[in-house]
Parts: C-alpha cells; structure tokens; sequence
C-alpha cells in the first residue's frame, strides 16, 4: 500500500531546523493536497518501522562514526554513506513511498530515488518577479513529470514581468546610473554558508574566483559587487576582502533590480545565485562561477525543476501530477481561491528579499509611522 511522507533536508538538516524553516509550507499546502488524494500524509519524524522505532538523524551518523553533527547545513558526502546507513534508511523508506519534500534539492532526491520512493521536490523558484511566489517542482517520475508540463509557467511571462519591473524602475528614478560605468559587470554576492555553494565541502564565495575577477576586469570598464544584505552582520573579513581588491567596486544601498535594469551593466556574474537566473531575463550576459541552483524547465532525463504559478493552491493540480502514482478523490474541486492574489505565499513569513523595492507597502520607509502622521492630521483637521 502507497504512503505519502513529508519532509525536508533530513539528513542536513536537524528535525527541529526543518520544522522551523521549512514546514509552514507543507502546513499551508497539506489541507490542499489532502482534499486530492485518498493516501493520508505523514510526517517523516512520526513514522515508525517495523521494530516501531522512529528515524534518527543522529543514530544514522553514528552508523559511520559521525558525532558531531550540526543543527543545519551539515556536510554530508551522499556518496560516501556506508551500506548501513543505507540498510538504516530501508527501515522507514522504500519502493511503497511517496516522498513530498521541501527544498530537498539533487543529491538526497537522488539517494531516495535509489531506494526506490517517488519524489516531489517543490522550493521557492529562482524568479522572484510575479505577483507572489513560484514554486520550482521536481519529480523523478515521468508520467508525473509530464502531467505537469500542462501547467508549465510560459517563458513569455518571465520575460514581460522583466521589461515591466524595468519600466517601472526608469519612470520611477530607481535606476541608479549615476553611479555605474558603460560596460560595467556586476557580481552578485551570496551567504558564506548555503548549501548552493558547496563545493567538495568548501562554502564557495568571491574570494575563491580572485583570477577569474582580474581577467573579467581587463574586458570591463568596472566590476561591480552587491554583497548579500546579511553579510554587513556577520563578515567583516570577507568585506574587507572586497573593499581592499583593485578589481572590484562595492555598491552599498542599491536593489539588486536597479542595476540589472542599467544598460550600462552588460555582464552579471555569481555562484549560484538566483538572481542569475533572472537576470538573463533582464537581457544580460550571464556567467555562473559553480552552477545554478535548479536545472529549470529542461528535459526530465536532466533532473528538470518545472515551473509552477498559482496552480500550487488548486487541488486539481495536485491529483492531475500525482494520479499517476497514488489514489485520486473522485470529487476533487477544480477551484483556486487564491487565483489573481497578490502575496499569499511571501506574506506568511515576510518573504519578500529584493522584490520589496516594487511593493507599494514595502517600498514606503517607516509607512506604519506615515500612517499614523496621516491619521493625526485627519483627526486635527476634524476638530
């Protein structure tokens, strides 16, 4: 009998880690997906095998002699796992399960796949520029895969929500040209831990592609970097680094959005970054130092990411991608409530990053303290 099992990274990631960064989506999906299939949906952590034990991410380290185990982004080598910690997983997952997960990404869906589960992987996509947030969606099934493509996000689109934001940014003075060279580069800057940039155990970051940037700066007039927003709070080496290279020139207190809209910016380089991705839609010159995050929209055969909008709230998408896999309810409501609605998704945890510079509430400084100016003068005006 088929089982649905949710859960994160677990084998990076503690139970509590996932829980707390990763679980509300599955919280906010699960009465949706629930209302599509007949299989009932457990949690990873609430399973039990047959010896009724629960998983233990510690126990399946100590299997190879593991102890000292970080909370999140722990370094596991996938390939390196010993044929006990694979008999260890057997115990709770097999050829009868279905695994839904949250932002599990490539190596641990492959290590599923071998053990014979299907998989849905769905994360935050790359693009960040539609009304709300797009999912990316991987499944290692192929008839799944295909139902799928019928609710594909057109590549239109991304291209038309580029040139608008860029309107936008020009007939509103965002676009910071004054501060930019003609063939200029950008280099957009990441976290020093993610596990997007990790190479062979090594957290990848600009000082790691000091020749690469020399030979890039003979081509441009200026290579431009914008550190990720958290790294002022936690890497003064690395900023100093940045500060103290000839070759680069750090932009301080510009959106991201800006600069990809400057003509004057011909070429955008990273690591892995997301925004690369959207920055081809900007029409730019685009070069990853490591690799994308997601292999987005390609064919199945490459472990494709498929680009999902607004169809995640409508139960008919769920039991048209997972009917070929598990029990579908005969009276699945073909209705997305949320259909045309701004914010539902990047509203529940504030998830708004660069896109805030465009919303009309973010994009007001201090609009809670405005509001109250406003309503004082109302109330001084009345009386």
């Amino acid at each position: 009998m088929k089982r649905i099992i949710f859960t994160g990274d677990f084998l990076r990631n503690s139970e509590k880690y996932n829980k707390r960064y990763f679980f509300w989506v599955f919280k906010i999906l699960s009465p949706i997906i629930k209302s599509a299939i007949s299989p009932d949906i457990k949690i990873l952590y609430d399973i039990k095998n047959d010896a009724g034990e629960k998983f233990s991410r510690e126990y399946f380290y100590e299997l190879a002699g593991e102890t000292e185990i970080k909370e999140c982004y722990h370094k596991c080598n996938f390939d390196a796992f010993t044929q006990e910690q694979i008999e260890y997983l057997k115990k709770f997952l097999d050829e009868n399960t279905i695994i839904i997960g949250s932002e599990m990404y490539t190596p641990l869906c492959d290590l599923l796949t071998s053990l014979g589960c299907k998989v849905f992987d769905f994360a935050f996509h790359s693009y960040k520029l539609f009304d709300d947030l797009a999912f990316a969606i991987y499944t290692n099934d192929i008839s799944a895969y295909e139902q799928m493509q019928k609710y594909k996000i057109p590549q239109n689109k991304f291209y038309y929500y580029a040139n608008y934001w860029k309107v936008f940014m020009e007939y509103n003075n965002m676009i910071p040209d004054d501060k930019l060279q003609d063939n200029s580069a950008l280099f957009i800057g990441q976290t020093l831990t993610d596990k997007s940039v990790e190479k062979d155990g090594v957290f990848l970051n600009i000082e790691h592609f000091e020749n690469e940037i020399k030979e890039l700066s003979k081509q441009y007039s200026k290579i431009y970097y914008i550190p990720h927003p958290y790294l002022y709070k936690n890497s003064k080496a690395h900023m100093n680094y940045v500060k103290k290279n000839p070759n680069i020139e750090l932009l301080n207190d510009v959106s991201t959005y800006s600069v990809l809209a400057s003509d004057k910016i011909k070429k955008v380089m990273g690591i892995s970054t997301s925004m690369l991705y959207e920055a081809r839609y900007f029409n730019k010159d685009v070069q990853y130092f490591f690799q994308p995050l997601f292999n987005i929209d390609a064919p199945f055969e490459q472990h494709s990411y498929t680009s999902i909008f607004e169809d995640y709230w409508n139960p008919k998408f769920w039991a048209d991608v997972l009917s070929p896999i598990c029990d579908i309810n005969s009276d699945v409501e073909d209705a997305n409530y949320f259909k045309g609605a701004s914010n539902k998704m990047r509203n529940i945890r504030d998830l708004y990053w660069g896109y805030a510079s465009f919303d009309p509430i973010k994009r007001i400084p201090n609009f809670q303290e405005a509001i109250k100016r406003l309503y004082v003068r109302y109330i001084a005006r009345k009386f």
